[in-house]
């Protein structure tokens, strides 16, 4: 009886060191699993973009000091007397809307001070809705002269502009023998000293939002547009013509190459139309004014076009772009050119394959 008990006691003994054994083996193949999962997951993680990129352009190299920079506009004419334009392709965007009597300026916009160039112009006069554009936009504002409206606007909302006809920025180029109101220029040092002489912020409001939505890599659109007709008026009709060689749509004026002082030809990866109510002020000067609520447009790029919508609202708040199902618009990478045209307008401007 008592060898029948040991043995008994011999087997339990067996079988509760093997339950240990396996259960101390489980134990260890989960602390290794663990492990391998850890590690794993640290060698997938997708890594951080370190690419800094121009707000205005999504190209990269831009310099991370100064990306939070604001940006400055110039209004430069484009009246037959001051063309060709100096600096006319330095600028990330170009804005394009009536002054006058069918007659268009441009709101030359650069991501900071640093990107103007050695000379720019001829600079001209301000339109309030010039203002607007760079309010929404926490630009610095660069013009010579105002409209009255324009004027009361940079005065009663406190904008940070630098005017020509009373900052000593500016220079005068006669060789082109026409009225003086062409000839004005200005240069990247000298409104950089201004900001910095009338101590203007430099960096961008804290609550301000990068501007525009780019694609990591050039998309098509939904209809082919190699030619799109852009016509302000009789004496202010554009034709983009795409261009395989470049990927861009070069720019024609009146049916001539729209080119700056250096004979370089306009061009842009990105165009857009934004279609709105423009009305006259029945002023004295036949001056205009512009519904900046909202609209309809296009967007044109890659050799291809869609249809938008846009929306701005107060003189302070940011134009922005949205597709056909409502979310903001992505833009290729490159220059930009924005017209802001009347609804009428609509009839006149084609597009073609």
């Amino acid at each position: 009886m008592r060898k029948l008990k040991n043995s008994k006691f011999a087997k339990l003994l067996s079988l509760t060191l093997a339950f240990i054994f396996v259960l101390g083996a489980f134990a260890g193949c989960g602390k290794d699993t663990e492990e391998e999962t850890t590690t794993e997951v640290a060698t997938t993680q997708a890594p951080k973009e370190t690419v800094i990129r121009n707000p205005l352009t999504g190209e990269s190299g831009y310099s991370k000091k100064l990306l939070k920079n604001r940006p400055v506009f110039v209004v430069v004419e484009n009246h037959p007397d001051a063309r060709p334009q100096w600096g006319l392709k330095s600028s990330d965007i170009v804005w394009e809307m009536v002054a006058e009597g069918g007659i268009t300026r441009m709101l030359l916009m650069y991501a900071d001070a640093s990107r103007l160039p050695e000379k720019v112009g001829p600079i001209r006069s301000a339109r309030h809705y010039f203002v607007d554009i760079a309010e929404g936009f926490d630009g610095i504002f660069v013009h010579f002269g105002y409209s009255p409206k324009a004027k009361s606007q940079i005065e009663n909302h406190k904008v940070n502009n630098i005017n020509g006809l009373v900052d000593n920025y500016f220079y005068r180029d006669s060789s082109r023998n026409v009225a003086s109101e062409h000839t004005s220029y200005t240069t990247g040092e000298a409104i950089k000293k201004a900001i910095e002489n009338k101590e203007y912020r430099t960096e961008i409001e804290a609550d301000y939002k990068s501007p525009f939505k780019f694609n990591s890599k050039t998309k098509t659109l939904s209809a082919p547009c190699d030619k799109l007709t852009v016509a302000f008026s009789s004496s202010y009709t554009y034709t983009y013509h795409w261009s395989d060689k470049i990927q861009a749509y070069r720019s024609t004026l009146n049916g001539e190459a729209f080119v700056d002082s250096e004979g370089e030809q306009q061009s842009f990866e990105n165009i857009i139309i934004c279609y709105t109510d423009i009305t006259s002020l029945n002023d004295s000067k036949g001056r205009m004014d512009i519904d900046f609520s909202e609209g309809r447009g296009i967007y044109a790029s890659n050799g291809s076009y869609t249809e938008i919508t846009w929306k701005k609202g107060d003189s302070d708040d940011m134009i922005k772009f949205y597709n056909k199902v409502g979310d903001e618009l992505s833009l290729n990478v490159g220059r930009t050119y924005i017209a802001i045209m009347d609804e009428s307008a609509e009839a006149s401007n084609t597009i073609k394959k």
